[in-house]
């Protein structure tokens, strides 16, 4: 069963406002004493959590692409990708926060991850 456009935005919404919820709570200093929000295991976080929103968001936009020096790009993790770097650039100046090109990698290799196994996953079934 293929599912719906209208799904995969809904989802996609979804899961940002928990997405900005986690970087609310983060900025303002209340995952201090949550263990998954420090070094190492926040780069399995960044991985994982901009992962997901990349799958989604690739998903929710129809799987576009757009054309970037002659090169495709797909819309929906470029979005995710421009997010991860203004939310890193953020950082170094709030209070509670270190800004870190390591968790910017860590982020773009999930959105990279993630587009590629929703990539498989759709020619697996079809789509």
């Amino acid at each position: 069963m293929k599912l719906s456009k209208k799904f995969w935005i809904v989802g996609v919404f979804l899961y940002f406002l928990i997405l900005l919820n986690i970087m609310l709570l983060a900025d303002t200093g209340k995952l201090v004493n949550f263990p998954l929000a420090h070094p190492p295991y926040d780069k399995l976080g960044h991985f994982v959590l901009y992962g997901i929103a990349s799958f989604l968001c690739h998903k929710a936009t129809g799987k576009k692409n757009m054309n970037l020096l002659n090169y495709l790009i797909p819309f929906g993790p470029a979005i995710f990708t421009i997010f991860t770097a203004a939310e890193e650039m953020l950082q170094a100046i709030l209070p509670n926060r270190t800004a870190s090109i390591e968790d910017f990698l860590f982020s773009f290799c999930g959105i990279a991850v993630f587009y590629g196994i929703g990539e498989v996953w759709d020619r697996k079934k079809g789509y």
